[in-house]
């Protein structure tokens, strides 16, 4: 059997537990097979196939529906004739999920498990594909471990049979300020979700949601701000720009630059010398 031609795989080695896939035009089709271990999440954006054979038309997954595959399910691949699919698929391990899981409802040791395997949902598709984007990108850790946390904990609680439970309120606004000088501090390095959590005192899933609301920004973007308020500031008092870069935690000069422009208007260079004038 010839492989499938235009399919790329992305994995990333600051996360554990999940591995992306995007195959582009092909008719290939899977036979009845499980993953060992892994969910399997599939989203299809054009064409059409069938999970679980031709049989049953239930198991079709349409442009912009996705499938939920638990860990040992037996499903197939079968395209719709005469139709070339593209698609994305998401794997996640089971390790993974269950930590979704105990984030939204604490030491319930659950492990998902999805009740349906075709669903159209809008919200969970922007995530994964942002998800995705994220993964595939340059995205920091921080930024990474927020999406996957966004779209698995979204996977859990409405499809995984997985309720979430109160989680006690405590003093949230002690929290965000731990948390905003936290992003604040140290910007030269890497910072994960859990890092900050532990800062703020709050679960990985509460404290995004609390932060957020708090402050109207996602906690990496938070982060990014000061990043670049402080590259300003390093600027102007004469740090040669690569220096300035790694100071305040980009190794990368083009993706610092880019950055920098994209919430200033001007390139570094630029902004040094609209300065001076």
């Amino acid at each position: 059997m010839k492989p499938i031609e235009n399919v790329t795989y992305w994995r990333d080695p600051e996360l554990e537990g999940i591995e992306i896939c995007r195959v582009d035009g092909t008719r290939h089709v899977f036979p009845a097979h499980a993953h060992d271990g892994i969910y399997a999440v599939g989203m299809m954006e054009s064409g059409g196939s069938y999970c679980l054979g031709t049989k049953k038309s239930d198991s079709l997954v349409a442009p912009g529906q996705i499938a939920l595959i638990n860990p040992n399910q037996v499903h197939s691949g079968v395209p719709v004739p005469g139709k070339p699919i593209s698609y994305r698929m998401l794997y996640f391990d089971m390790h993974l999920m269950a930590s979704a899981a105990e984030e939204i409802a604490p030491r319930s040791h659950l492990l998902p498990e999805f009740a349906c395997m075709v669903v159209g949902d809008s919200l969970l598709w922007r995530r994964l594909q942002r998800l995705c984007r994220i993964i595939q990108g340059q995205g920091s850790r921080l930024e990474k471990e927020s999406a996957i946390m966004d779209a698995t904990t979204h996977l859990v609680s409405i499809y995984g049979n997985v309720s979430s439970k109160p989680t006690p309120s405590g003093n949230s606004r002690k929290s965000i300020r731990q948390a905003k000088a936290f992003l604040s501090e140290n910007l030269d390095r890497k910072v994960s979700l859990a890092d900050v959590s532990r800062a703020a005192g709050l679960s990985r899933y509460h404290f995004l949601r609390v932060f957020k609301q708090a402050t109207g920004l996602p906690p990496h973007l938070f982060r990014t701000l000061r990043r670049v308020d402080r590259a300003r500031q390093l600027l102007r008092d004469g740090r040669p720009l690569a220096l300035t870069a790694l100071s305040v935690g980009f190794s990368d000069q083009s993706h610092f630059t880019n950055t920098f422009r994209k919430y200033t208007g001007a390139t570094p260079g630029q902004y040094l010398t609209e300065a001076s004038d």
